[in-house]
C-alpha cells in the first residue's frame, strides 16, 4: 500500500489539483458576483490601474491587485468621473456597480478574468499543502491532507472569489510553516523566510496581526520545553554564559526582527498603491473612517503622516488595521436558529462547523482527537510538563498548528462578527493534516491481515462519502450543509448570508425564469453583488446612441424583472427572495417596525434556486 501511493503519487496530486481546477470553474463561470466582489474587484483595478488606494481601505491590497492586474488587458472604462470616485469617502460600493454594470462593461468578463487568480492560487495552495506535509508527515499524509483540502464544499465555494478568505487561509498557512521551520532550524535564511510569510500575511488581511502574540507564546513554549540547538548567534549572544539566556535573547531578538523586517516589506509595497493618492483625499478618508472621539490622537497622527510622501503608505496601513478593529467592535447583523441580531452568537462559529463540514471528516477528527489524547499519555512519562516537553520535541509543527487552531477559535467565538464559516478558513488545512495524519496511523496500526484490510476498507468508505458529498452538491457549494440538517435545501433555517446567500444564484435565477414562460412578471429582492436590472433588462441610449451610464440606464418597462422588498407589504403573483432577506427581515421589523415577510416565510417555495433564492406563486 505504501509502494502504491509513493509511486503514484505525482499523478494523484495531479488529479486533485484538477479537481480543484475544474469543480472551481464550473462553479466560477455560473456564479454571479457576491457581496464583497463589488466593493474587492473596482478597489483591486483601481490599485494597478491608477496607483490610488481611496476604496476599500479596510483590507490589505495584495488578492484585490491579483484580481486586478488582468482587467489592464481588458481595455475596460472605470468610472473615475463621478462622486464615488471624486469627492465620496472611500465610494467603493457606488464605484463597483457603475463599474461591473453601469458602463458598458462585460461584468461576466470582469468577473471571470478577476477570478481565475483566485482560483490558481488554490490551486498553487493545494500543492503547497502536499508539499509541507510529504516533508514532515509522509507521503500518505500529505495526500489524505490535499484530497481533504481539493474536494472540500466550503473552500470550493469561495476559492474562485474575489475575497480575502482563501488568500488569508494560504498566507497564514505560509507563515505558520515557514515560521516553524525557523524555529526548527533557525538561520538566518529560515529567518528571512518566516519574516516574508509574515509580510505576506500582513499584505492580505489585517486579522494577521494575531500571528503576533501567537509567534511570541510560540517562541517561549519553544524556550521552556525544548533544548533543541542553538540558533544562530547575533552579536553580544557569544558573552552571555547561561545556554538559556543566550537562546531567549537570540530567539526574542529574531522575533523583533521578524516584526520590523516584515512591517518594512509591508510599507514597501504599499508605496505604489499611494503614488497617485492625493494627500488631501487621504486625510478625508482617515478623518471619516475613524469618527470616535478616542481615535481623535491617532487620527491626527495618521493625517500628519499621509501628508509625508515617505510615511504615506504607512498611513494608509495603519488605518487598514485600526478600521478593523472598529469593524469587529460593531458586529453585524446576523441570522441564527430563528434568531436574528446585530451581535455574535456564542455557538454560531461551533454550530457552522459542525452542519457545514463534511460527516465523514468530522467523524474522522472525533476519532484523531481521541487517538490524540491517548497517544500523548501513552508517553508514560510520570509529570504532565515533562510529557509535554518530549512530545513537542519531536512534534514541533503539530504543535503549531494545534495552538493556533485553539487560538484562532477562541479569537472568533469571542469576537462580535459572525460572517460565517469562511472566517475559520485559517484553521481548516492545519485540521485537515492533524487529521490525515491521525487517521493514517490509526488505520495502519492494525496488525492482522483480516483487521487491517477491514479498518482500509472503513477509511475508504469514509473518504468516499466525503468525496461524493461533495462532487454531488456541485455548483452549490456557498448553500453546502451535510446530513445533519437534510443539506443545503434546508440551509436557510439555520443560517444566511454567506453561509448560505451572498447573491450567488442570481444569473442560474434568470435562466430558471428563461426556462418557464408561464412567469410574466417577477417581484424580486435580491441580496448580492448581482445587478438584475443588468440581467433583465434593456440598455437605454440617449439621441446620440450613447448608453446611459447611472444606474438609471435601464429599460425594464418590457421586462419580467420587477424590484422588490419586504416593506412594500403583501403581494400576489410570482415573488422571489433571497433568502438573506427573507430571515433577516424579522430583525428590521423587530428593531425599527418595517414590513416582514412573515406573510411569505411559511409557504412553500415553487422554486429554490441553488438554496439561496426562494421562488413564490403567491395565488
Amino acid at each position: 500500500m505504501a509502494n502504491f501511493f509513493e509511486n503514484r503519487r505525482r499523478a494523484l496530486v495531479v488529479l486533485l489539483l484538477s479537481f480543484i481546477l475544474l469543480l472551481g470553474l464550473g462553479a466560477m463561470i455560473g456564479d454571479s458576483a457576491i457581496v464583497d466582489e463589488i466593493a474587492h474587484i473596482p478597489a483591486g483595478y483601481s490599485y494597478v490601474a491608477f496607483g490610488d488606494y481611496r476604496l476599500n481601505p479596510e483590507h490589505p491590497p495584495l488578492i484585490k491587485d491579483l484580481a486586478g492586474l488582468p482587467l489592464l488587458f481588458l481595455n475596460l472604462k472605470f468610472p473615475t468621473e463621478i462622486p464615488a470616485w471624486t469627492s465620496d469617502v472611500n465610494g467603493q460600493w457606488e464605484a463597483g456597480w457603475h463599474f461591473l454594470y453601469h458602463y458598458g462593461n462585460s461584468a461576466q468578463l470582469i468577473l471571470f478574468f478577476s477570478r481565475l487568480p483566485i482560483l490558481l492560487l488554490a490551486v498553487f495552495f493545494g500543492w503547497l499543502i502536499y508539499a509541507v506535509c510529504r516533508k514532515n508527515f509522509g507521503t500518505k499524509t500529505a495526500l489524505l491532507s490535499l484530497f481533504f483540502y481539493a474536494l472540500s464544499p466550503n473552500f470550493l465555494a469561495h476559492n474562485h472569489l474575489v475575497t480575502t478568505d482563501l488568500g488569508i487561509t494560504f498566507s497564514i498557512f505560509l507563515a505558520l510553516t515557514s515560521f516553524g521551520l525557523f524555529l526548527n532550524k533557525p538561520s538566518g535564511k529560515t529567518l528571512a523566510g518566516a519574516t516574508v510569510g509574515l509580510a505576506i500575511a500582513q499584505l492580505t488581511k489585517f486579522s494577521a496581526v494575531l500571528l503576533l502574540p501567537f509567534y511570541f507564546g510560540i517562541i517561549c513554549i519553544v524556550l521552556l520545553a525544548t533544548k533543541n540547538a542553538l540558533p544562530f548567534n547575533f552579536y553580544f549572544a557569544k558573552k552571555i554564559p547561561n545556554l538559556f539566556l543566550k537562546r531567549t535573547y537570540t530567539y526574542l531578538l529574531s522575533y523583533i526582527i521578524m516584526i520590523a523586517a516584515s512591517t518594512i516589506l509591508v510599507w514597501i509595497f504599499y508605496v505604489p498603491h499611494t503614488l497617485n493618492f492625493p494627500p488631501d483625499k487621504q486625510a478625508e478618508l482617515i478623518r471619516v473612517s475613524l469618527p470616535s472621539e478616542g481615535a481623535k490622537p491617532i487620527v491626527e497622527l495618521y493625517v500628519k503622516m499621509s501628508y509625508n510622501k515617505f510615511f504615506q503608505p504607512l498611513a494608509q496601513y495603519l488605518l487598514g488595521v485600526t478600521m478593523v478593529f472598529g469593524r469587529v467592535a460593531g458586529g453585524n447583523t446576523t441570522y441564527f436558529l430563528g434568531a436574528v441580531s446585530n451581535q455574535s452568537f456564542k455557538w454560531y462559529f461551533p454550530a457552522s462547523y459542525l452542519l457545514k463540514e463534511p460527516l465523514a471528516l468530522l467523524l474522522l477528527t472525533v476519532l484523531a482527537c481521541v487517538l490524540a489524547v491517548r497517544r500523548f499519555f501513552a508517553l508514560r512519562v510520570q509529570r504532565w510538563w515533562a510529557t509535554f516537553k518530549l512530545w513537542t520535541k519531536n512534534n514541533l509543527l503539530k504543535l503549531i498548528f494545534l495552538f493556533f487552531a485553539a487560538f484562532y477559535v477562541a479569537i472568533s467565538i469571542s469576537g462580535n462578527l459572525n460572517l460565517g464559516i469562511r472566517h475559520l478558513f485559517p484553521i481548516f488545512p492545519l485540521i485537515y493534516i492533524l487529521v490525515s495524519d491521525s487517521s493514517i496511523k490509526f488505520f495502519e496500526s492494525f496488525s492482522g491481515k483480516l483487521a487491517r484490510k477491514i479498518s482500509l476498507c472503513v477509511l475508504g468508505l469514509l473518504l468516499f462519502w466525503y468525496g461524493v458529498s461533495s462532487v454531488a452538491s456541485f455548483p452549490h457549494y456557498i448553500s453546502y450543509h451535510n446530513e445533519i440538517i437534510g443539506g443545503g435545501k434546508n440551509a436557510y433555517l439555520y443560517f444566511t448570508d454567506s453561509n448560505v446567500d451572498w447573491g450567488q444564484d442570481l444569473v442560474r435565477l434568470k435562466t430558471w425564469v428563461n426556462a418557464h414562460p408561464e412567469v410574466d412578471k417577477l417581484k424580486l429582492d435580491y441580496f448580492g453583488g448581482g445587478e438584475p436590472k443588468y440581467y433583465f433588462c434593456a440598455r437605454k441610449y440617449d439621441g446620440l446612441g450613447n448608453l446611459i451610464r447611472t444606474p438609471g440606464g435601464y429599460d425594464c418597462a418590457n421586462s419580467v424583472y420587477q424590484e422588490w422588498h419586504a416593506q412594500y407589504g403583501q403581494a400576489r403573483g410570482w415573488i422571489a427572495v433571497s433568502v438573506t432577506f427573507l430571515q433577516n427581515a424579522k430583525y428590521y421589523a423587530q428593531k425599527f417596525g418595517q414590513s416582514d415577510y412573515d406573510w411569505l416565510r411559511n409557504q412553500t417555495p415553487a422554486a429554490k434556486i441553488g438554496n439561496s433564492i426562494f421562488v413564490y406563486n403567491v395565488k
